[in-house]
């Protein structure tokens, strides 16, 4: 039987390509934005960093900048969810990049999706400055997600002898992370929260657990 280790280590070739290509998206946001990817890298202990970038960008949304940022949460992602499949042995009817351009897919719809139901819902119940607001931070919070997880991503896939326990580290690494990320978001927006509290738990349905419904619907 042919171990996940061996299996990723097989794979190495479009594996390392997937960690070039971040590798030249993080080199060319180092030389147009220097300043701000070291910021984005501290923004969970830097609050008032995060506001002044809003203050900055909130005309312009979706800059280069965040453009370049999803292009990394994009690849990460999936080799974060590539590695799981074969880390705990889920049987997927297929594997290498096949497997990987899948899951890239299903996460580039699941914010697709997510995106277009909450700016639609925004504008119907008259939120979009709080929306705005809030998808800022969640968009910022989980690029210095990204950037923390990125080097366990490395040492997994590279490792010789112990690909399971640094990817279980990195996947306890990443929920805590994602926890601390919610946590963090409700703590900045606590009155906005308390105060609207049913458009609150409108946001989470709608926006967190509706895409993952709709995207399960589609492919199961």
């Amino acid at each position: 039987m042919i171990t996940a280790e061996n299996i990723i280590r097989q794979d190495n070739d479009w594996i390392t390509m997937a960690f070039l290509i971040i590798l030249v998206v993080l080199a060319v946001q180092k030389r147009l934005f220097g300043n701000r990817l070291l910021h984005t890298s501290i923004f969970f202990f830097k609050k008032n960093k995060l506001v002044s970038y809003f203050n900055k960008e909130k005309r312009t949304f979706f800059n280069l900048y965040q453009v370049l940022s999803f292009v990394v949460e994009l690849i990460s992602l999936s080799l974060l969810f590539y590695f799981i499949t074969f880390i705990f042995n889920v049987d997927v009817g297929t594997n290498g990049i096949d497997l990987f351009l899948k899951i890239a897919f299903g996460i580039g719809f699941y914010f697709l999706i997510r995106f277009l139901i909450g700016n639609i819902f925004s504008v119907i119940f008259n939120l979009e400055k709080l929306y705005k607001k809030i998808s800022f931070e969640k968009m910022n919070y989980f690029n210095n997600l990204i950037l923390w997880v990125l080097p366990l991503l490395v040492l997994t896939a590279y490792s010789k002898y112990f690909e399971n326990i640094l990817f279980k580290i990195t996947l306890i690494v990443f929920v805590i992370l994602v926890l601390i990320r919610y946590v963090v978001l409700i703590i900045n927006n606590k009155k906005l929260v308390f105060n609207n509290l049913f458009y609150f738990i409108l946001y989470l349905c709608v926006l967190e657990i509706a895409p993952l419904v709709i995207i399960l619907k589609l492919t199961i």
